[in-house]
């Protein structure tokens, strides 16, 4: 017997944002993975057995706000408009994050390492502004200060060891563009600021006393996509 249409929508959601549903879970913070599992065979009810404050988070984590959930599963949140109209635009202003998982560390300088990091949250808000797609997101954390130098931190634009980075892998990078890219020479995921220059492609740092990445175009190099959102401990 196949699953409703509803819990195959919540399964295509979770995998094109490329979570697990133990992740799924671990960022919700109330639901466990069986849970998640009934709900994408459709053995439990996403309005009628959750609960509001369980929708609420899985909502969250799988990036949707709520005409997005309904609209692709079908179902209507009669809750919403009925016994609870306060809480409902609570749950509507709180449905602003989409959830990614951590890829891998993006070198700035020093060596790839493993990252145990799970989840990173960003506004939808932002991602729209930009016109990039949740499901093209993939993040990244900086190992490394090469993108750091006192010009571009006096302006607020640095990118920082310890950060995350988001990059969107439905863009084309431009001329200046910070991307992270895999360098297969280097056999190290790089982040840098691209620039072409004849025959080349230059990954260039901030930090002027390091030097840049020179690649000819036919060196194995792929661009992983353009840098659109940043955040960690030295955001304000």
């Amino acid at each position: 017997m196949h699953p409703p249409h509803w819990a195959t929508a919540i399964r295509q959601q979770r995998q094109r944002l490329g979570l697990s549903q133990t992740q799924v879970a671990q960022a919700s913070g109330l639901l466990n993975q069986t849970e998640v599992s009934r709900l994408e065979r459709g053995l439990i009810h996403p309005t009628l057995d959750l609960g509001a404050a369980k929708l609420r988070v899985l909502l969250s984590v799988l990036g949707w706000s709520l005409p997005e959930f309904s609209q692709a599963t079908g179902l209507q949140l009669d809750f919403v408009e009925g016994e609870v109209p306060e809480g409902a635009r609570r749950l509507e202003a709180e449905l602003h994050f989409a959830t990614f998982p951590v890829q891998a560390t993006a070198s700035a300088g020093y060596p790839n390492t493993p990252t145990s990091e799970g989840l990173v949250s960003i506004p939808l808000e932002d991602l729209r502004a930009l016109g990039v797609q949740p499901e093209n997101v993939r993040v990244f954390a900086v190992n490394g200060d090469c993108m750091v130098s006192e010009s571009v931190r006096a302006m607020g634009q640095s990118i920082a060891p310890g950060d995350r980075v988001a990059v969107d892998t439905g863009r084309m990078p431009r001329a200046g563009d910070v991307v992270v890219a895999w360098d297969g020479l280097g056999e190290v995921l790089i982040i840098k600021r691209y620039q072409e220059e004849g025959e080349h492609i230059v990954f260039y740092p901030a930090r002027r006393s390091v030097p840049p990445v020179v690649r000819h175009r036919d060196d194995p190099v792929k661009i992983i996509g353009p840098v659109v959102w940043r955040g960690g401990p030295f955001r304000g």
